[in-house]
């Protein structure tokens, strides 16, 4: 069971040893995707987390909110206006998770969050303005 998630810290958290304690006591895999933290500041990591079941994530989860941390799916933080797109394809080719794909039997542009590691390469490539990212808070 994985999912990318967005954490977000607090001054009062960014110290301490939470990815630790996520391995540690709750047999989390993480994976650093993206960091924008500093010491003594407010932060967000986007990070992939994977555990053997989904009450060993559950469980996780709600630790990191009852220590002040917050977290949204980043499938959530990834928007797109399909109905000004023109499936031109610029996007498609800068993604290199394989969240955005062109569909060669339709030529319609396929957008999976689920595969989206938040790097914003869609959002600079797109003649049209047709994505946004939403990493912070």
């Amino acid at each position: 069971m994985a999912g990318k998630y967005v954490l977000g810290y607090s001054a009062e958290t960014v110290s301490e040893p939470i990815l630790w304690k996520l391995t540690k006591d709750y047999d989390i895999r993480v994976n650093i995707l993206r960091a924008e933290i500093s010491p003594g500041q407010e932060g967000n990591l986007l990070v992939e987390l994977d555990a053997e079941s989904e009450a060993k994530l559950n469980a996780a989860l709600q630790w990191l909110e009852t220590i002040g941390v917050t977290w949204v799916n980043v499938a959530k933080r990834l928007s797109w206006d399909e109905d000004r797109c023109i499936d031109c394809g610029g996007c498609s080719g800068v993604c290199f998770s394989g969240a955005i794909t062109l569909d060669r039997s339709n030529w319609k542009l396929v957008v999976d969050r689920d595969k989206c590691i938040a790097c914003g390469g869609c959002v600079k490539a797109c003649p049209m303005g047709c994505f946004t990212l939403d990493f912070g808070e």
